[in-house]
């Protein structure tokens, strides 16, 4: 919350969004603070809400597993966008949606494993196809869901961060997943 306290007088921490050029003049920090800036209360309230929630879910994962996937969600995140979207150079980067889509991934993932009941199992396959399928659209098409709706209070949108951060996150879990079915000897 203190990042965004600038939001209080119309502005936003600039200073601690993700500039390439910055990052290379030795601003490092912005490598960690980016995905807890945002441009806009609107932006803050989208995005942290998503995030609280989809994080609330892996209340059963143990502590290093639930920082893996945020850590492997928001390299993915940041990574796919400097890989693929020139609008970083001049915009930047920050908030935390694609961390969240990535945690989505995984959460849809958890349900679909270990829920006893067909209508959850149901629910998080129906969830892994949106994200999945949100994110492969956004990517193809430089925009992001509902993008009119938001009235540009989402500043300049890196849809294809959505995709990374998923990316990133499905990587963590099929890691660890692979390790502990090592580990116990057992099938997932």
């Amino acid at each position: 919350m203190l990042l965004n306290l600038p939001l209080l007088h119309g502005g936003c921490a600039a200073s601690l969004i993700f500039e390439p050029d910055r990052v290379a003049a030795g601003e490092w920090w912005r490598l960690f603070s980016h995905p807890f800036v945002h441009v806009s209360w609107y932006h803050l309230v989208l995005d942290a809400a998503a995030f609280l929630l989809l994080y609330r879910e892996l209340d059963g994962t143990k502590w290093f597993e639930r920082a893996g996937y945020l850590l492997a969600s928001g390299a993915g995140s940041l990574l796919v966008s400097l890989w693929a979207a020139p609008l970083v150079q001049t915009h930047g980067l920050c908030g935390l949606s694609g961390i969240a889509h990535g945690l989505m991934s995984v959460s849809a993932l958890g349900m679909m494993q270990n829920a006893n009941d067909k209508t959850v199992k149901r629910a998080g396959m129906v969830t892994f196809i949106i994200v999945i399928t949100k994110s492969i659209v956004e990517a193809a098409t430089g925009h992001v869901a509902f993008e009119s709706l938001h009235f540009g209070d989402l500043g300049s949108p890196i849809a294809i961060s959505h995709a990374g951060g998923v990316l990133g996150a499905l990587v963590t879990w099929a890691i660890t997943r692979r390790g502990q079915k090592r580990q116990t000897g057992t099938d997932y």
